[in-house]
C-alpha cells in the first residue's frame, strides 16, 4: 500500500476528501489547543467522525452551519449525520479549497432528485 505524507495529517484537509463529498456521523466534539503559526496557541473546536481517524478543525463558518442546523449547544451536533465537501473559495485572488459542512438530508434530496433525473 502507498503511503502519503497527507496520510500523517492529524487534521482532516480538503486532500483527504479527494474531490469527492462525504458524508459522515458526528460522534464528538472536543476543544483542543492548536498551533497555527509558530508562537501562537489557540484553542478551537474539533469534530470527529464515527470510524475516521481525523478531526474536523472548525471554521467559523462551519461552526455557524452546524448552529443553524442543530442549535447552538455544541453537543446537539453530536449523532448527526452531515456531508462535507471541499468548496473553492478566492482569498485576495488565490483559490482555496476549504471543507464546508453541509445538512446531509439536503445534500441525499438533491442527489435524489438528480438521480431521477438522469
Amino acid at each position: 500500500m502507498t503511503k502519503k505524507w497527507s496520510d500523517f495529517e492529524r487534521y482532516l484537509k480538503s486532500v483527504h476528501l479527494q474531490g469527492k463529498r462525504a458524508t459522515v456521523k458526528i460522534v464528538r466534539v472536543a476543544i483542543e489547543e492548536l498551533h497555527p503559526r509558530p508562537g501562537k496557541v489557540e484553542r478551537a473546536p474539533v469534530i470527529y467522525f464515527e470510524g475516521k481517524s481525523k478531526g474536523l478543525i472548525l471554521s467559523a463558518t462551519n461552526q455557524r452551519t452546524l448552529a443553524r442546523l442543530f442549535g447552538d449547544d455544541i453537543n446537539g451536533c453530536v449523532g448527526k449525520t452531515v456531508s462535507l465537501e471541499a468548496v473553492e473559495v478566492k482569498v485576495a485572488g488565490v483559490s482555496k479549497f476549504p471543507i464546508r459542512i453541509k445538512g446531509a438530508q439536503i445534500q441525499e434530496a438533491a442527489a435524489s432528485k438528480t438521480a431521477a433525473v438522469a
